[in-house]
This record gives C-alpha cells, structure tokens and sequence, in this order.
C-alpha cells in the first residue's frame, strides 16, 4: 500500500543569528529531527563540529521535546559597563518544564578566552523567563561513546518503519538476561529490517543500557 499523504517540507531553522557557511576553521552545517514540539522535521544548524555533537547527545535525550538552535540574544553588562549581547549556541526544553540555556565551546579556548567569566555575565543578567539554567559544555564533557550512539540513534530515526518498532519492542518486553543485537533481531524475524527499528525502540525502554565503551552492542536487564 502506498502512503498517498501529500509530502510537507521540513520546517526552516528559527535561529536568530546567521553564519557563514563555510569557514577555514570549524565545520558547519544543519541536520533535520522531528521533535515532539512540531509537527514534522524541523532544520537545525550548527557552528561547528563540536556544536554537532552536543546536538546530537540532546537530541537522543528522552526528555527532550524541543530545542532552538541561536536563539534570542542575552543582553548583559561587562565589568567596564559595555552592553554586550551573548547568544547561547542552544536553548534546550525538557518534558519537567526546565529551560537549558547552552554555550558550547572547546576546553582550550574557555581557559585561553576566560569565557567562564564572561558566562558569569551572562547568567548573572539572564531573566528567569529566558532559561533556567545556563550551561557550558566543552569536549571535555563528551564521551565518544555516547556521541556515536547518539548518531547512531539519529540515522535509525531518519528510517521510521512503525511496525518494525513495535516488532521490536514485543521483543524487549520478554528480555531476560543479556542479549546481543544479533540474537535479538533473529528472534525478531526482522531480518535487515530490523537494524534501525531496534535503535529506535532502544531509549523506550527503562531496563535497557547502552555500553558506553563501544557503540550499541549489548543489552541487559536490570533489576530482574
């Protein structure tokens, strides 16, 4: 049977603040997720790799329903009295109601810059109604792990096959002990089918971990 619903566009970007595309130092681009807080995909952009990556990690967070990439500027004062207006590289919102404002940048160049400083400034004049929290994260807070399953679980979603899923996911209910990816997807029957519907089915449930010294590799279930 063919799926006779017209095609809609992925939703443009709401970033306030635009960049060059390309750039000699960093990597910059966008990637398209279907957050809870829309209807459909929307496009998110980022500055560099390691915005990527951060990206990536929220957006396998389960708690999740909506993230701004360079939303509305923070304005702020300097010691010297110069306004100055920082714009978090993304404003996170999470099913408890919290606002996580989030500075991405490199370790080497928060010491070299002083940026905790300059943060500071900036969480000392951002209004409660903006975020609740201001961030930093660094390439220092990221565990390579964690980061490649998170792309992994954003590349499985791009290829939603409902039934699959819900295949799987009968599966996981009757786990018992630990199982390979390749022992649950024989007794699935899935067959190749099955690759991306058990990435997706994965964060569903709570009696699941990931390894997080590798990628997606073994499953276990705690608590008995």
């Amino acid at each position: 049977m063919y799926d006779e619903t017209p095609y809609q566009p992925p939703l443009r970007s709401r970033a306030t603040r635009s960049f060059a595309a390309r750039s000699k130092s960093s990597v910059r681009g966008f990637l398209f997720a279907h957050l809870r807080a829309q209807a459909r995909p929307r496009q998110i952009i980022y500055e560099s790799n390691l915005e990527r990556r951060v990206l990536l990690t929220f957006l396998a967070r389960r708690d999740l329903v909506d993230i701004w990439d360079q939303p509305t500027a923070i304005p702020f004062a300097t010691p010297s009295g110069t306004l100055r207006h920082h714009t978090p590289d993304f404003l996170a919102f999470l099913e408890t109601g919290l606002r996580l404002a989030i500075a991405v940048k490199p370790q080497a160049s928060v010491e070299r810059l002083r940026f905790r400083d300059e943060l500071a400034q900036v969480r000392g004049a951002m209004s409660p109604a903006y975020a609740d929290e201001l961030l930093l994260i660094t390439d220092a807070d990221l565990n390579d792990a964690d980061v490649r399953n998170a792309e992994l679980l954003h590349i499985a979603r791009q290829t939603v096959d409902l039934g699959a899923i819900q295949t799987i996911r009968t599966v996981l209910a009757d786990l018992k002990g630990a199982r390979t990816f390749a022992e649950v997807l024989e007794q699935s029957g899935l067959a190749e089918r099955g690759w991306a519907a058990l990435i997706c089915a994965l964060p569903d449930g709570t009696h699941i971990f990931f390894n997080r010294h590798g990628r997606f590799l073994h499953m276990a279930e705690i608590g008995g």
